[in-house]
């Protein structure tokens, strides 16, 4: 019998159909491995979202252009201050800002403006010039250099730093609106602060306490919101207890001073 023997077109026709099914497996094979090595590779994590972090609870030196650095504890998370805080004569603020940090900062945050003339010959400490305009320039100045702005501020203010205190107010009430004095050096007036928002008024148990309880009555009779506290056992120049005196001070201005204009 003769065998047929298959022609060139039908050997061509032949080799493109095996070339063509082992391509098929080839790929089948290619997308069994791909799906096993995408069953091994591991889940990429989900994007979680980052929550704002509290800076830490301390007091901080912020360097001012052309001034003394200033003592800064931030506000919730690390806004800059909405209080300034003026120490003594001859005083240094860093100590006071470090002594109520956590009430600092559930108020708003505090600034410690060093004093411009140093006293003793080492600068350490200092106090405040009498030229009002240039200690308010070093307030904006020194809040600037974190970020912020000098409006509707509470102004913290011991011996000579309350009486300055009393004289921005007066010059300025809407910038520095709401006032802490302890242990002023004068009875504070009600004439000069009559457009404040309101002031609380802070002896030492030891200390000249009839001074800011006359100013607190003088306030209260011009319908200036005021109060009188006392810090029990307290010199002249200290703060025992700061955390809790600052916080009641501050909850009673929170509480009670007028509304903004």
């Amino acid at each position: 019998m003769r065998r047929s023997w298959p022609n060139a077109r039908q050997m061509k026709i032949s080799a493109i159909a095996i070339s063509g099914l082992g391509l098929a497996a080839l790929a089948t094979g290619c997308g069994k491995e791909e799906r096993a090595l995408a069953e091994e590779r591991p889940a990429q994590p989900a994007m979680v979202e980052r929550q704002p972090v509290e800076p830490p609870l301390v007091a901080t030196e912020v360097p001012v252009p052309g001034d003394r650095p200033a003592f800064v504890v931030t506000g919730p998370l690390g806004a800059c201050p909405r209080m300034v805080f003026l120490h003594g004569m001859c005083g240094h603020g860093l100590g006071y800002v470090q002594a109520f940090t956590r009430t600092a900062r559930e108020h708003g945050g505090v600034l410690g403006l060093q004093g411009d003339v140093p006293c003793g010959a080492d600068r350490v400490f200092s106090k405040y010039s009498p030229d009002v305009d240039e200690q308010d320039g070093r307030i904006r100045n020194a809040l600037a250099a974190c970020g912020g702005e000098a409006e509707d501020l509470v102004v913290i203010g011991y011996s000579q730093g309350a009486y300055l205190a009393e004289r921005l107010a007066e010059r300025w009430p809407e910038r520095y609106s709401r006032l802490v004095l302890l242990g002023a050096p004068t009875t504070p007036s009600a004439a000069r602060l009559r457009d404040i928002r309101g002031a609380v008024m802070i002896s030492g148990e030891l200390d000249a306490t009839y001074r800011m309880k006359e100013g607190a009555r003088g306030l209260l009779a011009a319908n200036i919101p005021a109060v009188y506290r006392e810090m029990p056992g307290a010199h002249h120049g200290a703060l025992p207890d700061a955390e809790r005196v600052m916080d009641e001070a501050l909850d009673w201005l929170d509480a009670n001073a007028r509304p903004r204009p």
